[in-house]
């Protein structure tokens, strides 16, 4: 029996341990947001790819190929050798420069063509009228040298580069600069795009522009297992505000936005309330209009002589794979498990009570 009881405690340990580490894993990947980066990365990796294998044949690309020669491409094929000596031997030193050239031009299509940039996100608070400059840093982790396109959508009135372009040698570090100039009170979005042939990267930027007075301090928080959404599913969060400087009633309006990174407004909603000191509270949003990409929920609180703002980033996915679904996943099987140990446990008793009932060792 202490043997039985042993087992039945062991595979309850086990199936809390496994439904607990199903939810861990989730949260971690989507917390991360890996699960994007990842797709992200592949679909780079492919289009690049493709962009080598597709256009490396023309004269120009370091590439020594097709019906490229030292005659018609030197750029590429290097310079023949002198024809002084005789036809044969200028002939084979067009050939050996050639079949040279095409063994190096292999080793380079082989080569990665990539760049990173070390933040990806930025939620930015300001006051109205001020400015801030932040940057990003970008790295080429290829080996050939690139060329940078850099432009803004959202935010091209209030933020300015210092780059419009980038060119970068293997292993070179370049930091972009944008600097804000804040408009006035209100939640603003946009992002830096950054793209070179096939790759494409992004910089998010949340603009938070608050008043010079500030009364309250308010935030918008979603839960990490809501951060990933599926499209048409709704999105909780919770609102705290906070009176600083001493607590009084003050009668204020909260505005609720949802926007993606190009500025454009999917939903509004606005109610007045009063707070005394702080006040928290839950609220759901609906995104049944929202297509897969990447969003900001942002909250305004207008109050007489003060606008206070914030902001948090969520994202809509098409995979029916979320840390919702993971934590589904995981109960389940706990619940799955614990009715097989019942019902195995029953099983042994009734089959102990019928041996003792009829004699049976």
């Amino acid at each position: 029996m202490a043997k039985e009881n042993i087992k039945l405690i062991l595979l309850l340990v086990f199936a809390f341990l496994f439904s607990m580490s199903s939810l861990i894993f989730s949260i971690w990947i989507y917390s991360n947001d890996l699960g994007a980066k990842l797709s992200a990365h592949l679909s780079s990796e492919i289009s690049v790819g493709l962009f080598v294998e597709a256009s490396s044949n023309y004269c120009g690309d370091n590439l020594c190929n097709g019906d490229e020669t030292c005659s018609t491409c030197s750029t590429d094929c290097g310079s023949c050798a002198s024809t002084s000596s005789g036809g044969g031997s200028g002939g084979g030193g067009s050939s050996g420069g050639g079949g040279s050239s095409g063994g190096s031009g292999v080793a380079s299509a082989s080569r990665a063509t990539d760049f990173t940039i070390d933040k990806e996100i930025f939620n930015i608070e300001i006051i109205t009228g001020q400015s801030q400059t932040n940057q990003v840093i970008i790295k080429n982790i290829g080996d050939n040298p690139i060329d940078i396109k850099i432009e803004v959508l959202g935010l091209e009135e209030y933020l300015s580069l210092n780059f419009n372009s980038l060119y970068l040698v293997k292993d070179q570090s370049i930091p972009l600069s944008f600097t804000i100039h804040a408009p006035k009170e209100g939640i603003y979005s946009g992002k830096i795009i950054l793209t070179y042939q096939g790759i494409r990267k992004e910089v998010l930027i949340m603009l938070n522009v608050l008043s010079e007075r500030v009364l309250f301090d308010t935030t918008v928080t979603i839960p990490d297992l809501y951060r990933v959404l599926r499209v048409g599913q709704s999105l909780p969060a919770l609102i705290e505000i906070t009176e600083l400087g001493g607590e009084r009633e003050v009668n204020v309006t909260m505005n609720y936005i949802i926007k993606d990174f190009e500025d454009n407004t999917y939903y509004t909603e606005s109610e007045d309330f009063t707070v005394y000191g702080s006040r928290n509270y839950n609220k759901r949003f609906s995104t049944k209009d929202l297509e897969s990409g990447n969003y900001i929920l942002g909250v305004e609180l207008v109050y007489v002589g003060g606008f206070a703002t914030s902001t948090v980033y969520f994202r809509i996915s098409d995979s029916l794979i979320t840390p919702q679904t993971w934590l589904t996943i995981g109960i389940w099987i706990f619940l799955m498990i614990i009715a097989l140990i019942i019902i195995f446990s029953l099983r042994r008793r009734h089959q102990k009570h019928f041996k003792l009932k009829h004699g049976i060792d």
